[in-house]
This record gives C-alpha cells, structure tokens and sequence, in this order.
C-alpha cells in the first residue's frame, strides 16, 4: 500500500509540473443491431503519453551539478552560474576528448560540453552521493531544466559504447576509425559533432569506466539560462535562504511576489531530500516535517 501511494505521489507531482495525468477511459458506446440495446464497452486505449505517464523510472527533466574546480567551491561555481547567467562549457567529453585535448586550440574547443544527468528527482541523491572509487565527485550544487527545454537548447542523450575485452565491439572500432581519419583536423571533420555524444564504458582487469547509470545529456559550448527556462536549482538545505536571497538580487527579482518566483523557477531543493519533500518545496510549502532545517 504504501509503494502504490508513493508512486501515486510522484505521478501526480509530474502530472502537475509538466503535463497532466491521463487515465485510461471509456472512449466510446456499442451498440447491438440486433437488440437496439446499448452495451457500455470500457476500451483500455492508451497513448504513448499515457504510458510515459507511469514510468516513474524516467525523468521530466535533467539536472547539472557542479563540484569544486581551480580553487573555487561547488558552492562558488553555482553562485558564478547564476551571475553569468549560462553553464560554460569547461571540459571535453566523448570518444575524442584525449585528442582533443592533446591538439588544444579549436580541436579542444570543438569538444567542450556541458552536462547534465536525467534522473528521476527522488533519486537525484543518488548523482551526488559519496561512491568508492569514484573519480569526480559532484556536490549537490546546481539546476535542471525539463528534457524539452534541453533539447531545444540542443542537448542530446549520450550513447555508451561498450569496450570491455572478450568482444569484437564493431561500433567502437568505427567511432575509432572516425576519429583517426581526419588529415585535416578534428575541427572540420562532420563526425566532431558526433564525438562529444559518443562515451566508452567497459570493464576492464584493473579498472572500470561505467557511467552508464547516470544517463548523461550533453551540449556542446556553453548553455545559456532565461529565468523562465530554469525547473529548480539545486543546493544543500542550510543554503537555500543564502542562494535564493543570491538570485533574488542577481537576477532582480526583489520585486516579484513569492508565488511568481514559482512559475520562473527561483525555488531551490536539496537533492538529498526524499520525493515529498521536493514537492512540497516545488509547491511553495515548507516546513513539512519538523525535522526541517527551514
């Protein structure tokens, strides 16, 4: 009972985000021509919009989470985020990021992204949590966006290429072969729009490269920010008032009313905060349990 009522909540918390909740529905009455008696006929039609609806292991939308970098907190960067108004696009990513950035130059800008993690929001905890082993370490510093906001400002999903050892992998034969090929330079070679979209992952004696699970969206260049575009911004909850104050003021919002705050976005959540409390937050509620920080 109490997993089909959490499921309920994050339905209806998307339902009313983004889109609204369909239901199955009696579409239409038979009729028999032999009795002229009407017959009630439940059909189950459903859309793909129906469906989607109820796969809780998708997200609305995408978040970017920043981490500490050349002297500045995670906390900075965001700050420097929201001043600048856009996400720069600081380093390469994809299938030829090491020759990227051993040419440098316009080869090393032609991969520069930025990017983002689709993950349904009671599980965006999970993209900043503190794993063994791993190499970068994101803080729960940052924003999303909805999946359309993304694609419009052109981000893409990446495609993972297995390279584990024990199989003839074709395709990463291919990408490697588009990347070696150009006399010319990474730059003008069409496939350099493709690379930064491309990312290996595989298993290896000694290591291991599986990044898989964080269903990564990338922009190549910088991704600007409307503040109607913005869905939340992200930080810890000690630092909401600091962040939102923050905004307020770059952003001049000073004079627009809490409930319009709502609709361009300047409302922040902490990651690590469970699915209720996100929506409670996101609808302008807070203080829900009395454990709360606010």
């Amino acid at each position: 009972m109490a997993r089909r009522i959490r499921s309920r909540c994050v339905n209806s918390f998307r339902s009313n985000c983004v889109t609204t909740l369909l239901w199955p529905r009696d579409v239409g009455v038979a009729r028999s021509s032999a009795t002229g008696n009407a017959s009630m006929h439940s059909v189950m039609a459903q859309t793909i919009r129906d469906v989607l609806n109820r796969r809780s292991d998708l997200s609305t939308f995408v978040a970017h989470f920043t981490r500490e970098s050349a002297g500045n907190t995670a906390a900075d960067n965001l700050r420097s985020i929201i001043r600048q108004r856009r996400i720069e696009a600081r380093s390469c990513f994809g299938w030829a990021k090491d020759h990227a950035e051993r040419r440098g130059g316009d080869a090393r800008d032609s991969q520069l992204c930025v990017c983002f993690s689709e993950a349904p929001v009671e599980h965006l905890y999970s993209l900043v949590a503190d794993i063994t082993h791993r190499c970068v370490q994101l803080r729960p510093y940052g924003l999303a966006v909805t999946k359309m906001m993304a694609r419009r400002r052109g981000a893409n999903p990446v495609w993972y290429v297995d390279m584990t050892p024990g199989h003839e992998w074709e395709q990463a034969k291919a990408l490697d072969a588009l990347r070696d090929e150009p006399s010319g330079g990474l730059v003008d070679h069409p496939a350099a729009k493709l690379f930064p979209f491309c990312e290996p992952m595989g298993t290896w004696p000694s290591r291991q490269r599986e990044f898989w699970w964080e269903r990564e969206w990338r922009k190549i260049g910088d991704y600007p920010l409307e503040k109607d575009e913005i869905a939340f911004w992200l930080c810890p909850e000690d630092e909401i008032e600091s962040f939102e104050s923050f905004i307020c003021e770059e952003w001049d919002l000073d004079a627009i009313s809490p409930d319009a705050r709502l609709k361009f976005g300047q409302r922040f959540v902490d990651p690590r905060w469970s699915v209720e409390e996100i929506i409670a937050s996101l609808v302008g509620k807070d203080g829900v349990t009395p454990f709360s920080v606010r």
